[in-house]
């Protein structure tokens, strides 16, 4: 049996029959693991087996062949389509049989995001999802590796985000609230004032979706949704538009070196500040910085 070395341990535990080609998405500080698995090194029919020690997401990416086996005690042999989706929860063992060649995204979610999400969610956990066609799942999922990829202004939360909705599907809880959930839940002007002061006071810090509920006494799930009610746009948007703001605001002034504006925007540092000014902007921060003087 052969194991993967990218030095994510949840995708390195899996046994394969020959050895893995795995690519590294998510960065080391990120709780969230995530591996593009683009195969292993022989022909034919390969085979992967483990006990999950986290919840497994898995995006199907290629078309071809089959997949058979048993996952969770469920026998399963079906065709492999790009787009398909699967969640196998911790603890859950797996053994499948594919083509070799065979890739996928590998989302390895943190044993304690699952426990939150299920007490707000009020389910015991997540269930087994065999590979089925979701395309809004599909869909995030995609996102979220994009986010990750090219982080933005407000990375962690928008990822939050994401994974909350996922896990809003795998529960299947996945909808809107009613219409009486709507007219009782609402986020009042001095509400919303207590959140738009936190997120100013804070633009340096990090600042979680559950950080800005709290502060409007509401579950983060209703939050998202009455805040954008409310404003017009998410808190991702908002904080990431905040985030901005201070930015500019700040390269304008001129004085301050980018390492240390990078953390007055709530960066871990300058390289990842480049990235998410330059991917909302266009331009290098230092590049703009040269256009205002000039």
């Amino acid at each position: 049996m052969f194991r993967g070395s990218t030095g994510t341990n949840a995708y390195d535990r899996i046994n394969y029959s020959a050895e893995p080609i795995g690519e590294v998405v998510s960065r080391s500080d990120s709780p969230l693991g995530i591996v593009r698995h683009l195969g292993v090194r022989s022909e034919g029919i390969a085979t992967a087996n483990h006990a999950a020690t986290l919840g497994t997401l898995l995006l199907n990416l290629t078309t071809g062949g089959a997949v058979s086996g048993d996952v969770g005690g469920y026998r399963i042999h079906q065709p492999l389509q790009r787009g398909f989706v699967a969640f196998v929860p911790r603890d859950v063992n797996f053994e499948i049989e594919y083509p070799a060649a065979n890739s996928a995204l590998l989302l390895f979610i943190p044993r304690d995001f699952v426990t939150r999400m299920c007490a707000e969610l009020e389910v015991t956990d997540l269930p087994l999802l065999l590979a089925a066609r979701n395309e809004r799942l599909a869909q995030l999922i995609t996102m979220v590796e994009g986010e990750v990829r090219a982080p933005g202004f407000a990375s962690d939360l928008m990822v939050d985000g994401l994974m909350r909705a996922i896990a809003s599907i795998l529960a299947r809880r996945e909808g809107t609230p009613d219409e009486c959930d709507l007219q009782r839940i609402h986020l009042t002007l001095p509400k919303l004032d207590r959140v738009r002061g936190y997120v100013e006071a804070r633009l340096d810090s990090d600042i979680s979706l559950s950080d800005m509920a709290s502060v409007a006494g509401l579950s983060p799930f209703h939050f998202s949704r009455v805040f954008k009610l409310a404003t017009g746009e998410t808190p991702y948007h908002f904080l990431s538009t905040r985030r901005l703001m201070r930015a500019r605001c700040l390269l304008q002034e001129g004085k301050m070196p980018l390492a240390e504006l990078a953390l007055a925007c709530g960066f871990a540092s300058q390289s990842h500040f480049t990235a998410a000014f330059t991917k909302a902007m266009g331009v290098s921060p230092g590049r703009y910085r040269k256009h205002l003087k000039a």
